[in-house]
């Protein structure tokens, strides 16, 4: 249950404005803090005490649901490139099981942390494909392009280092 997430129905958006349900403060804030991305784990480290308790009464009222789990798809095959170039790197491609949105806004923000240092204010400019991606396989796709810039300042191989730490 720790790796749920739950959004507020409509009646548990109507109760938040008008309090009719009667619910207890604990409870209350609870459903407030529920947003349709923060986990069950995430909800218990904010120290809410029964929080469990509380999801239970929250949903026997139906004032918050599940989200959904994002559809388990395949990523679409990279378009074919030109001539594949050896690589020097024992390690095994990265395997990228299906686009977990969660997942896709960490690999983004971890890139963005690591690419910060390298082109400080024009950070936003080189990861706009990056950023505005919506699967993985867009994101991974985006980090070629990435890597050809930061060759530019790094060299090619440890250019290549850094979007290889990128991809996994």
């Amino acid at each position: 249950m720790s790796s749920l997430v739950f959004r507020k129905t409509e009646s548990g958006k109507a109760e938040i404005a008008q309090r009719q349900a009667g619910l207890a403060p604990a409870t209350r804030q609870l459903l407030i803090l529920v947003n349709g991305v923060d986990s069950v784990q995430a909800l218990l480290a904010k120290g809410l005490g029964d929080v469990r308790g509380h999801l239970d009464t929250l949903l026997s009222l139906r004032l918050i649901e599940p989200v959904p789990a994002a559809p388990r798809v395949a990523p679409s095959p990279p378009p074919a490139a030109a001539a594949p170039v050896p690589s020097t790197d024992p390690s095994p491609a990265p395997v990228v099981e299906a686009d977990d949105p969660q997942r896709l806004l960490a690999l983004q923000r971890r890139a963005w942390q690591t690419l910060q240092p390298h082109f400080g204010p024009d950070t936003p400019t080189v990861a706009q494909d990056l950023l505005a991606a919506r699967s993985i396989a867009q994101y991974l796709a985006s980090l070629d392009g990435i890597q050809a810039k930061l060759a530019i300042y790094m060299g090619r191989k440890q250019a290549e280092r850094e979007i290889d730490a990128l991809r996994r």
